[in-house]
């Protein structure tokens, strides 16, 4: 069976996601020919990838104009419409949906036994006011009888570049089903919707707003903006899809994550570590930062990171030459190589590590620490933090190097949330908004390429205590900033800092550079009913009134609410005291 893949490709980065490397690499057993176009510009690299694993025959790279359908009249003129004629199927299909979810090879053959079917899709669309009936252009095949007819050619040769995707889907894909109908061939859909109940849909879009029903009728892709769409029920279509195939979910958080922010909340529980077959580390350059304030705490840093096992560089940085020399004397009776800088008591561990620069850019991997505590309530505040954040963070480190080094996507791993901000509601949604604006000046100032306005942001996903693992390239915007001591406020720090806000930037950082993050669990179990009680607190019998002057003029919005409210109050008062006195 001879048969043609056109497949369309288009990535508002001008990327190839993971997702598509894996849709092509189960559909292109199937094709004798596969032509990629892009309506993206992709980068010498993507093109140079997706040739090595023999993914395409043909590229094509075009503006993005015309959209879907125009790209596929720009790949059958690139084959050349008489050659059309030699083939015995062809599909075309974009990258707007994930899967296969089973084999696509059984679809096909059953397909190409009936000779009742002509052309066949994955789902319908039912007729409306506004159209007929009609295949979802994101998948169709075509089999020889409408492939050799005129009607085909002239549908096809007559495509026009609209820069309207409404008329895209008024004149092409609403029409391309009605033209061959008209011309008395015979359609089926793997999942023919016009028979489905759909009254308790906004819409009758199964493959938009229906993702369960797809998913129920074993439909072999789900439309990516069915998972943005549906994100309150999506933990649960990730399961689903888990359990009843073997596609790898981690492509579509990878893909969800890339094209949206990293941080929603239907992604979160997919991105703990988790625990996989042990990876060969030994070609690769691993850094361990260790900032150290408290030196009576290196001692246990030291014995967590005998828990490694590969080999490492470390750094310790600490903010005195007395220090330095204790810090030594330390190192010596455990025999432990390490390289020693004072860097000042300024930029607590954050600044120390960015001076690092030349040292750490030339490492793989990077692991950076703390010597964490609290002097005012250390054994329930600093030294819990501390111990939890070890825990999550040093001593799995094999199983953490072993993910970033068998995922290119993942840049860095934070740890879970300590249990004590978990007890305690001390991230609050006021103080972070006041973050926010320091948050988009270093963005500002990286000139990172994706936008993003953090004053939209109500929280932040974090690495408490900056304690991470990463990829150089991941963080290297950051490290570009060259900051010195002059950019950081000296001790004691106020709120809302520079450092408070590197502190929340790590993951959104690596999404700019197109890397994904992953969580390392918390090994200490809290029944989610305490997050439950802790966040729906009403705090007193009557809501408290909170009132932001920042944002309500400052000083004459100030003078409003104290004078003004209350004069009117009073008035309002006599007002209705007179009215009830002449009643």
């Amino acid at each position: 069976m001879k048969r043609l893949l056109l497949y369309v490709h288009f990535n508002k980065y001008n990327r190839v996601s993971s997702h598509v490397y894996y849709q092509l690499t189960q559909m292109r057993p199937l094709f004798s020919r596969v032509v990629f176009i892009t309506n993206s510009h992709l980068s010498q690299e993507d093109q140079e990838k997706l040739q090595e694993q023999h993914l395409m025959d043909d590229f094509i790279q075009r503006e993005n104009i015309g959209f879907d359908f125009a790209a596929w009249r720009d790949g059958m003129n690139h084959i050349g419409f008489d050659n059309l004629d030699t083939y015995d199927v062809i599909t075309v299909m974009n990258d707007t949906c994930f899967g296969p979810l089973w084999d696509i090879k059984d679809y096909y053959l059953s397909y190409e036994k009936r000779d009742a079917v002509d052309f066949w899709g994955l789902t319908n669309n039912r007729a409306t006011k506004q159209f007929k009936e009609h295949i979802q252009s994101y998948f169709i095949t075509f089999k020889q009888a409408v492939i050799r007819s005129e009607v085909f050619h002239d549908f096809w040769e007559n495509i026009q570049n609209h820069t309207d995707v409404q008329r895209v889907i008024d004149d092409y894909e609403t029409q391309v089903t009605t033209t061959l109908l008209d011309a008395g061939f015979k359609y089926d859909a793997v999942f023919d919707t016009t028979q489905e109940d759909a009254s308790h849909m906004l819409h009758a879009d199964f493959s938009y707003y229906n993702p369960t029903a797809i998913l129920n009728h074993r439909v072999p892709f789900i439309k990516v903006k069915a998972i943005d769409n549906n994100q309150h029920i999506t933990p649960y279509l990730l399961n689903d899809i888990q359990r009843i195939s073997d596609y790898p979910i981690d492509l579509i958080v990878s893909h969800m994550s890339e094209i949206n922010y990293p941080d929603f909340r239907y992604l979160l529980g997919h991105k703990y570590i988790k625990e996989g077959e042990a990876v060969d580390l030994t070609n690769q350059k691993i850094a361990v930062h260790l900032h150290v304030f408290y030196v009576d705490l290196l001692e246990e840093f030291l014995t967590a990171f005998k828990q490694f096992h590969f080999s490492y560089d470390l750094f310790i940085t600490t903010d005195s030459d007395d220090k330095k020399a204790e810090i030594e004397k330390i190192l010596a009776a455990e025999a432990q190589e390490a390289q020693v800088f004072v860097t000042g008591n300024i930029g607590r561990d954050v600044l120390p590590m960015l001076k690092l620069k030349e040292y750490l850019s030339a490492y793989d991997f990077v692991g950076h620490f703390h010597t964490k505590k609290s002097k005012e309530a250390d054994f329930w505040a600093g030294q819990s933090w501390r111990e939890e954040l070890i825990d999550m963070l040093i001593k799995p480190a094999d199983h953490i190097l072993a993910e970033l080094q068998r995922n290119p996507k993942i840049g860095l791993v934070i740890a879970d949330m300590p249990t004590f901000f978990r007890y305690n509601k001390i991230v609050d949604a006021w103080n972070e908004h006041l973050i926010a604006p320091e948050m988009n000046k270093l963005w500002h100032e990286m000139g990172l390429a994706k936008t993003i306005d953090f004053n939209a942001f109500h929280t932040f996903v974090m690495s408490y205590g900056t304690y991470v693992w990463f990829k150089y390239d991941a963080l290297k915007p950051l490290f570009d900033l060259d900051l010195t001591d002059q950019d950081v406020p000296e001790e004691p720090l106020p709120q809302n800092s520079i450092l408070h806000a590197i502190e929340r930037l790590l993951i959104y950082i690596a999404w700019a550079e197109h890397y994904d993050f992953r969580i390392s669990k918390n090994p200490v179990d809290l029944t989610p009913f305490i997050d439950n009680k802790l966040l729906n607190e009403r705090g007193s019998s009557a809501p408290n009134t909170y009132v932001d002057f920042n944002h309500m003029g400052g000083i004459k919005g100030a003078f409003k609410y104290i004078f003004i409210g209350p004069a009117r109050a009073v008035k309002y008062i006599i007002k209705r005291s007179l009215q009830k006195m002449k009643s």
